[in-house]
Parts: C-alpha cells; sequence; structure tokens
C-alpha cells in the first residue's frame, strides 16, 4: 500500500524535528564528556541504526536518545539520561504516543535506577493536556510545542505546513515537495532559527540536563542493621516489645541499608541482605 502524502508529510516534519534537537544537544552533552546515542550506524552494536535500550526482564525497547556516561562509538556507556521526540499532527494520535514513550522508557528507568537517569519527553504539535499531565506524573521532564507555536515558526520562515484531514492530496504533495527540496544549508539556517524562536523553552531543558548531568555524589549513608525479626499479633505485644528490648545486645547482622545521595537533591536508597551484595552494588558506582 502506497504511503499518503499526509503520513509523508508528517515524517519529514518529524525527522527535522528530532534532528534539531539532536544538534541542539550535542555541543551540551559533549562539553560534559558524555556520549549522546541517536539512531546511526554505531560500532558498538555491530554497525546498526536503530538505539535500543534492554530493560530487567530482557525486553528490548527503540529510543530516540540516549546520554551515556563513559560512552563511545564502540563501547557501551551507563546511560545518564533518556530522551524521546515526537511530533503528532492530531489529538487522536497523542494518547498512542505518551503510552508508546511510557512503555519504552518506565522499565528502563526501573532497570537502570541505581543511576537516577533524567528522562525527558520533547513533543510538539496536538498533544491533549491530559497527555502531557500522565508524562509528567510519572516523573518526565516535557518540553511542548504546541501546534499553533510550531506553524506560526514555520509560516515565520516562509514554510507553510498547515493542513487539515480534508486537504486535497495535490496541495498535500506540494507542500511535501516544497520541504523535501530544502537544501542542506537552508535547512542548517532553519534549525538556527528554530533555536532561536524556541530559545527559552530550549534553554530550561538544557538548564535541567545539565543539573542531572553535573550531579555528584554528596554522600554515602551506610546502617548496618542488627537483630532478629520478631513476629507479634497485636500494637500492644509490639509497644512492650520495644519497651523491654536490650538495645546494648548485639545480635547477628540482618541487613545493610545504603542510601547515596547526590548534590542536587536526588537520592537512590537500597536494602541489601549481605556485605558481599551491599559491596558489589557500591563498587558499581566506582569509574560509573
Amino acid at each position: 500500500m502506497a504511503t499518503s502524502p499526509s503520513h509523508q508529510l508528517g515524517e519529514l516534519i518529524g525527522d527535522f524535528f528530532e534532528l534539531a534537537i539532536i544538534e541542539y544537544l550535542k555541543p551540551i552533552v559533549l562539553e560534559k564528556g558524555y556520549y549522546l546515542d541517536f539512531r546511526h550506524p554505531r560500532e558498538a552494536r555491530g554497525g546498526k541504526r536503530e538505539v535500543i535500550g534492554v530493560d530487567y526482564n530482557g525486553n528490548s525497547h527503540k529510543l530516540d536518545i540516549v546520554i551515556e556516561k563513559n560512552g563511545s562509538e564502540n563501547r557501551f556507556g551507563t546511560p545518564k539520561a533518556f530522551i524521546e521526540v515526537a511530533w503528532r499532527r492530531y489529538v487522536k494520535h497523542s494518547k498512542n504516543k505518551v503510552q508508546e514513550i511510557e512503555g519504552a522508557i518506565l522499565p528502563l528507568i526501573k532497570t537502570h535506577e541505581m543511576h537516577i537517569p533524567f528522562y525527558v519527553a520533547v513533543l510538539a504539535g496536538q498533544f491533549t493536556e491530559n497527555a502531557l499531565k500522565q508524562l509528567k506524573t510519572q516523573g518526565f521532564y516535557v518540553l511542548y510545542i504546541n501546534y499553533e507555536d510550531f506553524l506560526a515558526f514555520f509560516n515565520k520562515n516562509g514554510l507553510p505546513i498547515r493542513w487539515e484531514e480534508n486537504t486535497s492530496r495535490d496541495e498535500l504533495q506540494k507542500l511535501y515537495k516544497r520541504l523535501s527540496s530544502l537544501s542542506e544549508e537552508k535547512l542548517l539556517q532553519l534549525r538556527r532559527q528554530f533555536y532561536d524562536y524556541f530559545k527559552d523553552q530550549l534553554d530550561e531543558l538544557a538548564a535541567n540536563l545539565s543539573d542531572s548531568l553535573d550531579a555528584t555524589v554528596k554522600e554515602v549513608i551506610v546502617i548496618p542493621l542488627h537483630g532478629c525479626e520478631k513476629r507479634l499479633e497485636t500494637i500492644s505485644e509490639a509497644i512492650d516489645f520495644v519497651l523491654n528490648y536490650d538495645e546494648d545486645k548485639l545480635e547477628p547482622i540482618l541487613r545493610y541499608e545504603i542510601a547515596i545521595r547526590y548534590n542536587n537533591g536526588m537520592e537512590y536508597s537500597v536494602k541489601c541482605r549481605n556485605r558481599i551484595v551491599a559491596v558489589q552494588i557500591l563498587n558499581q558506582y566506582l569509574n560509573k
């Protein structure tokens, strides 16, 4: 089945939007000594283009942008940020896209939770308030460029891209041809105009991303817990147990509780059943 011209036009606009975000982030990420991964042939994945994340259940997820610590073209690093970029022309498609983003990113956040990765949805076009709220309540940083502002940017640069469901095929093909025929030089100029036009929102994204990438461990709290588990049937029995417990009595180690606190207020805490597991977890922070 032939691809509709509206779909082709939407993909073209989406490609411009995604590349604009990638090129905006590159200097920020490189300056901080991190690696920015996106769809391109990478030696670490055998020359394949797709960015794939694997979660704790072994499920694979296609991704847009991943920022890695100690990563390179030929070596995978530790994921420190996941950034999904999406443009949607119609509201009816926004809910599915948000669910797709959540389904890909949230399992990976859980997988890499000890490194507290930053996760972002950069959206443009028509997304409902409920869809945006859904992402925010899940912990996403959301940069949203609404449809009218997005159109206004293209209009200002002599590229009207508005179309409706009843727009004729001929008109859609004209819009597509005009946008697809832009030279690399013109596209570069257009991206620069994009950065100026949406400067405030992009600067805010950069500031929040930098805050996350610059975070360092401020302190590590280790609490060795000694004792034997006591199971009681009533509150009164529990009160009696606490009041009569000999706090000077040294019981066998029960577990280690560890909290890793960062200078930006973030914290990761974990309970370890023995010292071997505790050391294994702490070792994962060395050179990561």
